[in-house]
């Protein structure tokens, strides 16, 4: 049996680019690793939820904060429940357009600002039509807040312009 005992006979086995092959995949299972965490944080974030109060209604809401999470809002959802909705969160205020692309149920929208005041509300939007044009809505006044509920939530529970929403979130400033 022969052994490899010197550094010349393992140079004959080993080829001369492999040290750099080797640093290669080092450095890109680096970068991997660290795309993989700025995923899974991603995730973390379009995963959370909170409690918001309306019109005496509890509701279990997704949060979402990301402008990802945010063009996609509840299209990515087949349906809603009476005590679900979804919040988007928004760094300052402003006019924030919606519209119901990819929506496979219709809607209610309700538009908060800072305060927790409900500034505008759309009800029952329904998804927009293949082929047809799309419309969007947008409140007169400044939100910092968009709450989404199942259609006709509004009407049912005599939700107005005015009235005031509370969540840990919405007081906090949730950032």
């Amino acid at each position: 049996m022969q052994t490899l005992s010197t550094p010349i006979q393992l140079k004959k086995i080993i080829p001369p680019w492999f040290s750099f092959l080797f640093l290669f995949l080092m450095l890109l299972s680096s970068v991997a690793y660290k795309e993989i965490e700025y995923v899974l944080a991603e995730e973390q974030k379009q995963n959370q939820t909170a409690l918001v109060t309306v019109g005496g209604v509890n509701l279990i809401t997704s949060l979402s904060t990301t402008p990802d999470a945010q063009s996609k809002g509840l299209a990515i959802r087949d349906s809603l429940n009476e005590n679900e909705g979804m919040l988007f969160i928004f760094e300052t205020p402003q006019k924030y357009s919606f519209w119901m692309k990819d929506m496979k149920f219709p809607i209610d929208i309700i538009w908060i600002n800072q305060d927790g005041k409900i500034v505008h509300i759309e009800k029952n939007l329904p998804p927009c039509v293949f082929l047809l044009p799309c419309p969007s809505y947008a409140p007169k006044d400044d939100s910092l807040y968009v709450l989404e509920v199942v259609s006709n939530f509004t009407n049912k529970f005599d939700i107005n312009v005015g009235d005031p929403v509370d969540s840990k979130v919405i007081k906090q400033g949730h950032r």
